[in-house]
């Protein structure tokens, strides 16, 4: 009778740890799948605040995609923002760090001192906004009065020019 006993013991018990490791498996598991996650390269993104920016990734052709991820290797070109991001747990440590080239093309328009694609109609006129006449390679000319932005790294030249 003892041994009955010891063994139904001994079920219950395996079924518990059973239990116990499925529950981690299943959520500890996920958990970490989706903690790991950073955007790929050739991804869109919004990008909102400078101190703990938050990011959203958004379908390149979205009017709110001001970014396209160009890099994960942190070296970014001069004409690109360098983006961090922490991947993993929150005390981890781990970072991806991310280079962010303007989403632009012909007739986009960006607000340069805010780093944001707005609407041209809506912007007419302000200083700080620039309109792309044109996206090329590197080494393409822009026609006067556009100035050229070019990103070497990417070989990409923006033709950018006053929204008036």
């Amino acid at each position: 009778m003892g041994m009955k006993i010891l063994l139904k013991l001994g079920s219950i018990a395996l079924a518990i740890l059973v239990a116990v490791g499925i529950y981690f498996v299943k959520t500890k598991g996920q958990e970490k799948i989706e903690e790991a996650k950073a955007p790929d390269v050739g991804v869109c993104l919004s990008v909102t605040g400078t101190i703990n920016a938050e990011h959203e990734e958004l379908d390149c052709d979205d009017a709110n995609a001001t970014y396209k991820v160009a890099s994960d290797d942190g070296k970014c070109d001069p004409t690109e923002s360098p983006y961090k991001i922490s991947i993993g747990s929150t005390n981890s440590g781990n970072v991806a760090d991310l280079c962010l080239q303007l989403n632009a093309k012909k007739g986009d328009c960006f607000d340069i001192s805010a780093e944001k694609k707005v609407a041209c109609a809506s912007t007419k006129g302000s200083s700080s906004v620039a309109k792309v006449l044109s996206v090329g390679k590197s080494g393409a000319t822009c026609k006067p009065p556009a100035e050229a932005v070019e990103n070497a790294k990417r070989k990409i030249v923006l033709c950018l020019v006053p929204n008036a």
